[in-house]
């Protein structure tokens, strides 16, 4: 079930984390909430109509503030490509671009390095809550011959999260 969070035009504009802030500060008090509420966030920026919301500055700072803030956030987003909880990371670290075709990502070493340690500190977070860590990674694979689960558990175990 898919929660969706409404994300009022003035704050985005803004960057102002406030309802992203109180709904995970609410449901991460508890890890059986917690757990309860993985992989279900929707974002809404109202009145943000685009076919992509994540290209838009106001939305791309909002996502940057909330992903320094939150790191885990990628446990609690809807993995759903439909959804494009991607994209909203990739514009953070600006990534995602616009072509006469539409929206892409320009991948890199570094955009690589950047996206499996984000999907690293949701691991965490799920096995800190007491969560499968490989379910939250596996969400975000949207192909199987492009598993990152190899280097999602290297980085854990070089993080001394997990051991081989």
């Amino acid at each position: 079930m898919s929660h969706r969070l409404d994300i009022p035009v003035m704050q985005w504009r803004q960057h102002d984390i406030r309802p992203l802030r109180d709904l995970l500060t609410r449901i991460s008090a508890d890890p059986e909430t917690a757990r309860a509420w993985r992989g279900s966030v929707v974002l809404h920026f109202e009145e943000e109509n685009s076919y992509n919301p994540y290209l838009n500055p106001g939305v791309a700072g909002f996502l940057k503030n909330a992903y320094s803030e939150f790191p885990h956030l990628m446990y609690f987003l809807d993995p759903d490509q439909a959804n494009a909880p991607t994209d909203g990371f990739f514009t953070t670290i600006g990534a995602l671009q616009e072509n006469q075709f539409g929206a892409w990502i320009i991948w890199s070493d570094e955009v690589a390095n950047a996206f499996y340690n984000v999907l690293a500190d949701a691991a965490v977070y799920a096995i800190d809550q007491g969560d499968d860590w490989i379910a939250v990674v596996k969400g975000y694979e949207y192909d199987e011959r492009q598993t990152r689960l190899t280097e999602i558990k290297a980085i854990l175990i070089d993080r001394g999260v997990i051991t081989d």
